[in-house]
């Protein structure tokens, strides 16, 4: 059976009930909140509906049993299996971490997660549980730069266009360098680095759900030429536009 980090309140009470199950059963009426259990594989073993619609999902039997690398692109994929590395092999709690993740239309939002390991009852860690919660839903997390939210919204909304980092800078009402320091630190990548996140997600949206040419991905999503798309697409995705719209096109 497995427990959780925390010391239990009753043992007599707490003995037969199963704690996965049970933060299950109360994560599974919050809409603001994934909730997620991975064994030592990184594979899915409990997911709220909450998660499971984020993905993209219908059905919590969709997502268990699948990787991270199964279900969301492989550079966010290659960032939570770090983290989970940390929790499974060395019992280190990621706590209120602020990270991309993929939304069910392949745009990618900021959100906060926490994960912390499982125990059996020998103390081996066998597995983790985490729950991941939209960023502006737990804007605590934020600390002292909530104009940060202004710049989020603004790359989203405007990144099919040229965007400078003064910009992002003016939007968030401070200098370039506080500006830029401040967004990596928070986020843990630079703006500009965002920036191309924000338009590869778009790329991959238009490769799937359109019959754009590729230049027109490109013209549409913010970059130079296609012959730049190809090279950016290539280095985060792994596999050139052409052969992600091959493979997620029936």
């Amino acid at each position: 059976m497995i427990t959780s980090t925390s010391e239990p309140v009753s043992e007599t009470f707490l003995k037969d009930v199963d704690p996965v199950r049970r933060g299950l059963g109360l994560f599974q009426h919050l809409t603001d909140a994934c909730y997620f259990v991975k064994d030592q594989t990184g594979r899915f073993v409990l997911a709220n509906e909450a998660l499971v619609l984020l993905l993209g999902y219908t059905r919590e039997s969709d997502v268990l049993g699948k990787t991270d690398y199964e279900l969301v692109p492989r550079y966010l994929a290659d960032n939570y299996f770090k983290d989970d590395q940390q929790v499974l092999f060395y019992g280190k709690e990621v706590v209120n971490k602020v990270e991309l993740v993929t939304h069910n239309n392949l745009s990618v939002y900021w959100y906060t997660t926490t994960k912390v390991p499982l125990y059996s009852r020998n103390g081996s860690i066998v597995g983790l549980e985490g729950v991941t919660r939209e960023f502006k839903a737990a804007s605590s997390a934020l600390g002292p730069y909530p104009e940060l939210f202004k710049v989020i919204d603004f790359v989203e909304g405007r990144y099919s266009e040229k965007i400078t980092v003064a910009e992002m800078a003016k939007r968030a009402n401070l200098s370039v360098r506080t500006f830029e320091r401040q967004f990596s630190r928070r986020f843990n990548l630079s703006p500009i680095a965002y920036l191309k996140k924000v338009r590869i997600n778009a790329a991959c949206r238009d490769l799937i759900h359109s019959n754009k040419t590729i230049a027109q991905i490109a013209q549409d999503c913010g970059f130079c030429d296609q012959s730049y798309l190809t090279k950016e697409f290539a280095r985060l995705m792994r596999v050139t536009p052409q052969v992600y719209r091959d493979t997620h096109v029936a």
